[in-house]
């Protein structure tokens, strides 16, 4: 913020001098202009600085405008010009579209930039974790005019200003089976279809005793540049065109659940095999909270996980990979392996998959839904070295790694 300008005080005699009348005389276009002693200028205080005190109630006002629908309110809330004016309309209209089941604006203080603030969306969606939720997120320079502070500039990061909500042109979200698509307006039709497959893909989770209605936000983008757009990390994995993420939130609490990203044209001719994407991603929606106490996230696991209750996926080629003696993907390996997909052909990763669906299958088949989630948590909790695993085995299954890798062996026989 620009320190105001002060006005110079005039010269002031020295006490020898209190009698003298000194008359300063200035020629502007021939004229002579008198300056006399006792007009004396007052010096005008600078504006007091913004505190955060004053954007917080800027933030209530404007909470509350959005929360009644009133465009009219939330510009009286806001006022801003130039560019901020933009931002602001801009924030309104896609926040205004955001099934809200709580809301509120925040506005904080940059450190070490006076007059700039952080202003952001936050909240519950639609019933769905976590209720510290950010939907979107501005930066702005404000100064007080007129006895009000007044947004001047939007100075928000490249980066940051399409995130979240704020990547999608005209935003609409459909509610429906425990699921809360948001995508453009556009896209409504393929949302709603998405949404309607939530039913039966909710039915696959039964296979891990998952009966939750805890709904998930789903995001379907229309392309590669709208999903890099929302995403607050980049997943450097462009053949990922289905994902579950953790959502952008305020606080270090882990949420519930995780969102759902679906990049709409990577489903063009699979509609049938829609609800078995759905189960996948709910699947890592909802068993994250397995991992959230252990010292690892196997990802061979959670995708073990998902990939069972996804079903329809032929084992043969594991089958293929266990006879010839010399696997491709160990399963100690890929159990170790922190991203399957980084540095490893599709084929391999696929293999992957498949590994830690049949492991899940067998440990739940041997000992039921409690030892298997016994069995992921010990081996979350391991070293992941070989006598870590053996360690977990016997703790969680009562069995060593050794006899538990010879069952499974054998059950992957068994499997379609």
């Amino acid at each position: 913020m620009t320190p105001a300008t002060r006005k110079a005080k005039p010269l002031l005699l020295l006490a020898g001098l209190a009698v003298a009348i000194i008359v300063v005389a200035l020629v502007v276009g021939g004229t002579l202009l008198p300056f006399a002693p006792e007009e004396k200028a007052e010096t005008r205080p600078a504006p007091r600085a913004l505190t955060a005190a004053d954007m917080d109630a800027v933030a209530a006002q404007a909470t509350k405008a959005l929360r009644a629908r009133d465009r009219a309110a939330w510009d009286a809330a806001l006022p801003a010009t130039g560019d901020a004016r933009r931002a602001v309309d801009a924030l309104y209209r896609h926040l205004v579209r955001v099934p809200w089941t709580s809301v509120r604006l925040l506005a904080q203080p940059v450190s070490g930039r006076p007059g700039r603030f952080y202003f952001g969306a936050v909240g519950e969606v639609g019933g769905a974790d976590p209720a510290d939720r950010i939907m979107a997120r501005r930066v702005f320079d404000v100064a007080p005019r007129g006895g009000r502070p007044v947004l001047l500039d939007d100075v928000t990061p490249a980066d940051v200003r399409g995130q979240q909500i704020m990547a999608f042109d005209r935003p609409v979200a459909v509610r429906r089976n425990g699921l809360v698509v948001i995508a453009d307006k556009a896209e409504q039709a393929a949302a709603e279809a998405l949404a309607r497959a939530g039913g039966p893909a909710r039915e696959r989770l039964k296979l891990l005793g998952i009966a939750s209605r805890k709904p998930v936000v789903v995001y379907y983008y229309s392309s590669r540049r709208q999903l890099l757009r929302s995403l607050e990390d980049d997943p450097q994995e462009p053949r990922i065109r289905f994902f579950s993420h953790a959502p952008v939130q305020l606080g270090t609490t882990p949420s519930w659940t995780r969102d759902i990203g679906v990049l709409g044209p990577a489903l063009a001719g699979k509609e049938s095999w829609i609800p078995q994407m759905l189960a996948h991603e709910l699947t890592h929606a909802y068993t994250s909270r397995w991992f959230a106490r252990t010292k690892y996230a196997p990802t061979l696991l959670a995708e073990g996980l998902a990939t069972a209750v996804e079903g329809g996926r032929s084992f043969q080629p594991l089958r293929d990979d266990l006879a010839a003696g010399s696997s491709v993907f160990p399963l100690e390996k890929a159990l170790r392996t922190k991203d399957l997909w980084r540095g490893n052909s599709t084929a391999k990763v696929r293999l992957a998959y498949l590994e830690g669906a049949s492991l899940v299958l067998f440990v739940k088949d041997r000992w039921g839904l409690a030892g298997l989630k016994d069995f992921v948590t010990a081996v979350s909790d391991s070293d992941l070295t070989r006598a870590g695993l053996d360690q977990a085995a016997r703790k969680s299954v009562g069995v060593s790694w050794d006899e538990l890798r010879s069952g499974w062996t054998a059950y992957v026989q068994t499997l379609p």
